[in-house]
């Protein structure tokens, strides 16, 4: 009776371990089915992450691009704007420069419109100058025609004389 005793109890052991083995395997067949269902979501979220990460790359490339291309654009901005600026200044050196052409110009017209001013009032001076000595002349040329009908009257009478006598 006790080899028996011990060999219901080694069995009820065994039994009872056995069970207890069959709950410790299903434990772990359960916890390897949630291992793996964890590892398929860690999995799901490093692909989750990483779609995330290269979206955000790209959205970063495309900010870095934009920033580039606004740099660029107020660069050249500012370099249109230093053009304009030049030429802004060149065109009103060029304006001052006419303007002092101009001046000088007027200066001129002015010198040339006293000269010919001036040149009138001799031409007018002239002028009347030759009208009086056309005066003069044409009285000079009326004493000389009376001079020359009295010399001839002058000389008819004497030669009257000469021939009476």
């Amino acid at each position: 009776p006790p080899p028996r005793r011990w060999a219901a109890a080694s069995a009820g052991s065994l039994v009872a371990a056995e069970a207890s083995g069959v709950d410790v395997v299903r434990a772990a067949l359960a916890e390897g089915l949630e291992v793996a269902e964890l590892r398929r979501r860690l999995e799901e979220e490093r692909a989750e992450a990483a779609r995330a990460a290269e979206e955000a790359a790209e959205h970063a490339a495309g900010l870095s691009a934009r920033a580039a291309a606004s740099e660029r654009a107020n660069e050249e901005a500012e370099a249109a704007l230093r053009r304009s600026s030049a030429a802004q200044q060149d065109a009103a050196e060029s304006l001052r420069r006419t303007e002092a052409d101009l001046r000088r110009t007027e200066a001129e017209l002015r010198r040339t419109e006293a000269e010919v001013q001036e040149r009138d009032a001799s031409l007018g001076a002239a002028e009347a100058t030759v009208r009086e000595a056309a005066a003069r002349a044409s009285a000079l040329e009326g004493s000389l025609e009376a001079a020359r009908r009295d010399a001839a009257a002058r000389a008819a009478a004497a030669q009257s004389q000469v021939a009476a006598a």
